[in-house]
């Protein structure tokens, strides 16, 4: 964990590999929405070129930190790190959630009746992250140097 901490952009930039190759292996597949009566298919592989394109882009930035002589703040990038794991986590493993709701089929129906809520989650800790990285990101940048 702490070469994480120490070179972040590594780790991001690692993720952005991982999503190609998944992206690659993973073409055929589709996610369909439906928002009231309108239905949109997108292919899996665009979502993850697109969350290559969104690593990459953190890896940059951590990159450019390192690359102006400033190292982030070690708690904001934990925690960053942390939430954005924890977020794909809940993505990847949505549909495995319904064993909560098992004792108690009445208070949490609408876990085990589909796995929008841990999506809404997984949405609502990913956007925390995006707000850690930025925080630290600025807070890192505009400090003067010790």
């Amino acid at each position: 964990m702490t070469k994480i901490i120490a070179k972040p952009h590594l780790f991001f930039f690692g993720l952005t590999l991982s999503f190609i190759i998944l992206g690659i292996i993973n073409s055929t597949e589709s996610i369909d929405f439906n928002i009231g009566d309108s239905y949109y298919v997108f292919t899996i592989n665009f979502w993850f070129y697109l969350s290559a394109i969104y690593f990459t882009l953190i890896g940059f930035n951590y990159f450019s930190i390192i690359w102006a002589e400033k190292q982030p703040k070690k708690w904001l990038t934990i925690f960053h790190i942390l939430l954005q794991l924890l977020s794909l986590f809940l993505l990847i493993t949505k549909h495995n959630w319904n064993w909560i709701g098992k004792q108690y089929p009445k208070e949490l129906t609408l876990i085990n009746d589909n796995s929008q809520v841990i999506i809404a989650i997984s949405i609502v800790l990913f956007f925390l992250s995006i707000f850690i990285h930025l925080i630290n990101f600025f807070v890192t940048l505009f400090l003067k140097k010790n």
